[in-house]
């Protein structure tokens, strides 16, 4: 624009789109630099900008209803989750850096094998969990736990990781498998051996760690999320030693985030 000489100068709606197009970790940190920058980034066209596609269907999926007085506060309030779904067996949140999408798929979302046989699981709630029940195996020589969901659910053109959340009494080895059906091949990925002990660790085997919430957490795999909405993607975990019993797992659900974003 002729004349301008410095960015400040330029009209509000011109600064907002320039902010719209960094990241949200970017527009929060200009917005200190003066009060020219802070209304522009604080406005809705920025903050719309980094909600996820389809925002207004999610915020009709919650549970609970959502007061918020701008796009940047809905924006915070997704990051300060997760936000229990109607189905009851669901948590979604949107990871603060990027505005990438989350989720929980709770044990009640997965196909757990004999999971309505009350000898080999039990249903019942957890005080820290964030889905009113969750499975507890009594005893299970077969122990297999798969999960699906459509990719276009996630943010497109993202790498995820999936992460089983569980607790348990007694560590095993199990294997774990990501795979994508595009609806021609079937399912794809290799099974590899993790371990479900934090203290365990043999040929060169995953372990969990311990989360803020009391939770282990165990990486089940990574996948990149293109834009093809009719892909599915299914995870699987089934015990490693199949004529061992196995009792003592808790398990919460599965968690799909975005790769960590390095801090600059």
């Amino acid at each position: 624009m002729e004349g301008v000489k410095c960015i400040t100068e330029l009209p509000e709606e011109c600064m907002s789109h320039i902010l719209s197009l960094t990241s949200p970790r970017d527009a929060a940190r200009s917005a200190v630099l003066s009060s020219e920058f802070r209304s522009a980034a604080n406005s809705d066209v920025v903050w719309g900008s980094f909600l996820p596609s389809g925002f207004e269907e999610i915020i009709s999926k919650l549970e609970s209803p959502l007061v918020f007085s701008s796009k940047k506060d809905l924006y915070l309030h997704f990051c300060n989750g997760p936000f229990l779904l109607k189905d009851n067996t669901k948590s979604f949140w949107l990871d603060k850096a990027t505005g990438k999408k989350c989720y929980m798929l709770g044990g009640r979302e997965l196909s757990i094998s004999l999971e309505n046989v009350t000898s080999y699981w039990r249903w019942m709630p957890q005080p820290s969990s964030r889905v009113p029940a969750v499975a507890k195996l009594m005893i299970d020589c077969s122990l297999k736990i798969k999960g699906k969901m459509k990719s276009r659910m996630l943010s497109p053109s993202t790498t995820y990781v999936g992460y089983l959340l569980f607790k348990v009494a007694s560590p095993e080895e199990v294997c774990v498998r990501w795979g994508w059906n595009a609806g021609l091949g079937g399912y794809g990925g290799d099974f590899r051996r993790v371990h479900t002990s934090e203290q365990q660790q043999q040929y060169e085997e995953e372990v969990p760690h311990m989360r803020k919430d009391g939770w282990l957490e165990l990486e089940m795999g990574s996948f990149f999320n293109d834009k093809n909405e009719d892909d599915e993607l299914e995870m699987e975990m089934r015990n490693f030693h199949i004529r061992t019993p196995k009792s003592g797992l808790i398990l919460e659900g599965v968690e799909l985030r975005p790769t960590p974003t390095p801090t600059p």
